[in-house]
């Protein structure tokens, strides 16, 4: 979904040369976007309060009516990313399987909180959406892998257009999720493809929550890896997730 998105991933191995052994196997697991991650850190924020002071959030009426017009939200929970993956707020991302020398399989993860979109609902249905990501916001691990990859992006934008209506068949209560399949384009520079993305949804507050993931093969958007010392090889394939806080707008 977003704007500069997917080929970062591709590019995941530049700079590990500089980095040694004992940075990669430090890493015992990788942190896969998660809905429940997700619903805790939205609940630390609204007990917080809106204005930072400890001393609670306002009562928010349970959100029965979502129609309207929808934006993603960058604010609500700040961006934190962890070296293990796991990441707070909201944010676009990747993972992608590498093969190092002296080390043996690693995967990569890189998140940028650089996201933008609008949302449109009727009822229980997404009539429309379009979700931008700029990867010159990248994270990941390795900041020498990060000063690679940032500046492919600065004329390569990347952006996901919902194709369809998607029926969540009715608005969640609070924590009851729904899933779905969300069929749309994914658009790098000047190459669009069709490509179809697993969702989740939630409730937080007056707040929505959208986290979900597609797994897209980097040379159908001319994506050519780059090559590394440390890299023997990089999967022609990465995981595309994102998640999105959504605020009514």
């Amino acid at each position: 979904m977003r704007n500069r998105i997917l080929i970062v991933v591709v590019l995941a191995g530049l700079g590990l040369a500089a980095a040694g052994a004992t940075w990669f196997l430090g890493r015992d697991s990788i942190a896969a976007v998660d809905l429940d991650r997700a619903l805790a850190d939205a609940s630390a924020a609204e007990a917080a309060g809106d204005d930072g002071s400890g001393d609670g959030a306002a009562v928010v009426e349970p959100l029965t009516d979502a129609t309207g017009t929808w934006r993603v939200d960058t604010d609500f929970v700040p961006f934190v990313y962890d070296v293990d993956g796991s990441t707070t707020g909201t944010w676009v991302g990747y993972q992608i399987d590498e093969q190092l020398s002296g080390i043996g399989a690693y995967t990569a993860v890189g998140r940028s909180p650089r996201v933008e979109g609008e949302v449109v609902i009727d009822g229980s249905q997404v009539l429309a959406a379009t979700v931008r990501a700029d990867l010159q916001g990248l994270v990941s691990d390795n900041p020498n892998r990060d000063a690679r990859v940032r500046p492919v992006f600065a004329d390569r934008p990347v952006e996901f257009t919902l194709s369809e209506p998607v029926d969540f068949g009715a608005i969640p209560s609070e924590g009851q999720r729904v899933t779905v399949t969300a069929r749309g384009v994914l658009r790098i520079g000047t190459i669009a493809r069709d490509v179809e993305i697993a969702l989740s949804a939630d409730v937080t507050g007056s707040r929505l929550l959208v986290v979900g993931s597609t797994v897209v093969t980097l040379a159908d958007f001319d994506v050519a890896v780059p090559s590394a010392p440390v890299v023997l090889s990089v999967s022609d394939e990465a995981t595309i997730e994102l998640q999105l806080f959504l605020s009514r707008g």
